[in-house]
């Protein structure tokens, strides 16, 4: 059976129960950062117990950067030439590329902000979401709960009886305070009669420790001891020098305003809702870089095959000119001339091909790489496959890609994210509508004697007990402040309301206009083809009659131009056609899954997967299909 000796002796050990408990449970849950480990391997929303009483006044360590390519982008470069296929582009994008790279502090960034929140801390934001202002009062930056105050009348108070009030604890990280003081006072005096001497001589010594913590519940929790010795030259005391030492416990609640988890713990729920919030930023970002490592690769692709055409359309003019040196005469002198001259002009044009070519091979390999250095910018790039086929499954119906725009689209999933971080903010402001009305409770006990050690026997015995409770009501009128917050909350979430729309209807209208261009571009490649195939029959008998007398050398120039012009066109067709599933991926946000890239190897920022040349079978990414 517990004892009041007993119970004074716990409550005396209150507050080093509650740092050992706190401190055990903090420990469990983190993980000092290392150096050697990369940014997003580290959880920043969670932090340092206890135990290791000097990590939360350090300065926190956080990984450098890193600057270099990873092996990968160097053992794709063989003898000078970096072979590359859309695979191999995409992986080193997911590992290099610097605007993913950059995109992915967001990540850690948003834990930082949600540690702050579990803190008792007001999120800070993130990139990208919307923050009420309606959140905070005052000033920016404010968190759950007023300041740390721990009420009551003091030492002297408590041995002179009254009511001990007690405030309210900031939320949520407990507060430990340790204060001593010391002071020497000669004090005149117009009366003897208090200490019987004219001029009062003291000498006074204090300790004092406190603990306080605030909960998400409302609830404030407080213990506190203080010890003091007071020595002076005065008649009148009983002891001389006099201990005084006291040890109070208190806890209050908040009844109506602050009242309950739900609002207390708006930033922690806005700080969880803002993680998912940089995971889809993060994503929106990676499709982006992923489809300009894509459109860049078509383009070389596009390069490539327009080389080839300007190499036909040369290769043309040199047969013309080959046989027109045969002949003789003014007119053949002539035809001679006009031939070379359009030699000249498809050399001139596969010159403009191969610089084109050169100056998107450099663009490419920027986007591949960390460290853009003079041997990668020397390195020639030799793509290894070819722009894709129109196949008939490529884009689905208008239905069924609106439905999966619906749920990948990042836009519509960062406006739905936003407004549920508003609804937490009319929630929290619905609360602080309220009154004002809090209960408390308190228990002292003190000692006074000549020594120390009779003092602490006064107080663990409970000799002079002190307890208090007491109601508390602030009722503020008119209340505009707070009606304006909740007025400007409400108008807020109509706003967010109508960008949901508004990005909704974006959504169908890109979805739409990307299916079109795809079907646009599909029958636009068909006819390009189906005029190269005509182009190249004129041109085959052009050949054919050039051998007669009644040749003309006009005819068959115009008959090569028209071809190379048709071939030209196919080229465009071709990459338009796969930039135009490019985009359809990129409004639909599936361009990820629609080319089997994993978002946790972009987060992480390697990728396990080999090169395409080294033979070994990997699940493809990207649509690219190898060079036959």
């Amino acid at each position: 059976m517990l004892t009041r000796t007993r119970c004074c002796q716990l409550l005396a050990a209150a507050p080093l129960l509650l740092v050992s408990f706190t401190g055990s449970a903090g420990c469990q849950e983190v993980e000092a950062p290392s150096a050697q480990r990369d940014t997003t391997h580290i959880d920043y929303s969670k932090s340092h117990g206890f135990l290791n009483i000097f990590s939360p006044y350090t300065f926190p360590s956080v990984p450098e950067p890193r600057l270099a390519d990873l092996q990968r982008l160097q053992d794709l470069v063989v003898d000078g030439k970096l072979v590359l296929s859309l695979d191999d582009a995409i992986v080193l994008a997911l590992e290099n590329n610097g605007e993913i790279a950059v995109a992915r502090y967001d990540l850690p960034i948003a834990q930082t902000d949600l540690l702050r929140a579990k803190g008792g801390g007001a999120t800070r934001g993130v990139a990208g979401t919307y923050q009420s202002t309606t959140l905070f009062s005052g000033s920016l930056g404010g968190g759950v709960g007023s300041g740390a105050a721990t009420g009551g009348s003091g030492a002297g108070g408590i041995l002179g009886g009254g009511i001990n009030s007690v405030g309210s604890a900031r939320c949520c990280d407990p507060n430990l305070s340790v204060s001593y003081g010391w002071s020497n006072a000669i004090t005149p005096l117009n009366y003897k009669v208090v200490s019987g001497v004219s001029i009062n001589t003291t000498h006074q010594a204090s300790v004092a420790a406190a603990y306080s913590q605030g909960f998400l519940t409302g609830t404030s929790l407080f213990v506190s001891e203080d010890n003091s010795r007071l020595s002076s030259n005065s008649t009148t005391a009983i002891y001389d020098p006099e201990f005084v030492s006291s040890l109070s416990a208190g806890v209050s609640q908040h009844l109506l305003r602050g009242f309950g988890t739900r609002a207390n713990s708006r930033f922690i729920r806005i700080g969880r809702n803002d993680l998912k919030y940089s995971m889809s930023i993060f994503r929106q970002r990676t499709i982006v870089a992923v489809a300009e490592v894509m459109t860049a690769y078509y383009d070389l692709l596009s390069d490539r095959e327009s080389i080839l055409v300007a190499q036909e359309g040369l290769e043309n003019a040199q047969k013309l000119t080959d046989h027109k040196q045969a002949e003789v005469g003014s007119a053949a002198e002539y035809d001679e001339l006009r031939s070379e001259e359009e030699v000249a002009v498809r050399e001139q044009d596969l010159q403009k091909a191969q610089d084109t070519f050169a100056q998107d091979a450099k663009a490419l390999k920027v986007k591949l790489c960390r460290d853009f250095n003079e041997g990668l910018a020397t390195a020639e790039v030799v793509p290894s496959d070819h722009l894709p086929d129109p196949q008939p499954g490529d884009v689905p119906l208008l239905a069924e890609a609106l439905r999966e725009a619906a749920i990948h689209r990042p836009e519509i999933e960062q406006a739905e994210m936003d407004l549920s971080n508003q609804n937490v903010v009319i929630e929290a402001i619905h609360n602080s509508l309220l009154p004002s009305l809090d209960v408390y409770a308190s228990y002292s006990l003190s000692g006074l004697n000549g020594a120390l050690g009779p003092t602490f026997t006064n107080v663990f015995d409970g000799d002079y007990p002190n307890f208090s409770y007491g109601l508390t009501l602030n009722l503020p009128i008119r209340n505009r402040t707070a009606q304006a917050d909740a007025e400007r909350a409400l108008l807020e979430q109509r706003q967010l309301q109508t960008k949901l729309q508004d990005a909704k209807n974006q959504a169908v209208w890109n979805v739409s206009d990307a299916l079109s261009a795809v079907e646009q571009t599909r029958g636009q490649l068909a006819s390009a083809q189906k005029l190269v195939k005509l182009a190249r029959q004129v041109l085959d008998m052009r050949h054919q009659k050039s051998v007669l007398p009644s040749a003309d050398v006009e005819d068959a120039i115009t008959s090569q131009r028209n071809l190379t012009v048709a071939e030209a066109r196919v080229v465009e067709a071709r990459v338009t056609y796969a930039k135009a599933l490019v985009r359809y991926e990129v409004v639909t946000g599936t361009l990820l899954d629609r080319n089997n890239i994993a978002l946790s190897e972009a987060i992480e920022g390697g990728v396990n997967k080999g090169p395409d040349a080294s033979g070994i079978p990997n699940q493809q990414i990207g649509r690219g299909t190898a060079q036959p």
